[in-house]
């Protein structure tokens, strides 16, 4: 890619799981969970569904991009970026899935890993598809990224 970059996707597995809640939320326990059944369980770990879960989630993982370094661009807060001393390195995100752009793209993940989470990854390579649009990397003459959208069939047929 254009100055020596290369283009990493990851999805950050159970992401939610690693943010704690800010709302007291409680539950009932089934009967699967067995002499525990019926009682009331404490939830403090953000999870799917929960109202504040996903802003939870972006507070976790923006506090881990400072602690590495990265601060989020002034046109677009998902875009984060650090001075690498001859080049920048940027990790564009959307809620768990990132791009890291970088001539170093998996010793930014591998320090990721390392951190508070610690984070799973899942989907880690060269991005195909991301937000809804595949992403082409052309090598001809002058490297360039682009993307484009195209309607991809679901399970259920529709």
């Amino acid at each position: 890619m254009l100055n020596d970059m290369k283009i990493l996707a990851a999805d950050i597995s159970s992401a939610y799981l690693m943010a704690m809640t800010k709302e007291k939320m409680y539950t009932c326990l089934g009967p699967e969970f067995g002499d525990w059944g019926g009682k009331l369980a404490l939830i403090n770990k953000a999870l799917y569904g929960l109202v504040g879960s996903c802003t939870q989630f972006h507070h976790h993982l923006c506090a881990e991009l400072d602690r590495l370094g990265f601060y989020p661009s002034k046109a677009d807060q998902d875009i984060w970026m650090r001075d690498a001393g001859d080049h920048y390195e940027y990790i564009a995100k959307y809620i768990d899935d990132l791009l890291i752009i970088s001539r170093s793209p998996m010793s930014i993940l591998e320090k990721l890993k390392k951190l508070n989470g610690p984070y799973e990854f899942k989907g880690v390579g060269s991005p195909e598809y991301y937000l809804g649009g595949d992403i082409k990397i052309r090598t001809r003459a002058t490297p360039s990224l682009s993307s484009s959208y195209q309607q991809r069939p679901t399970s259920s047929g529709y």
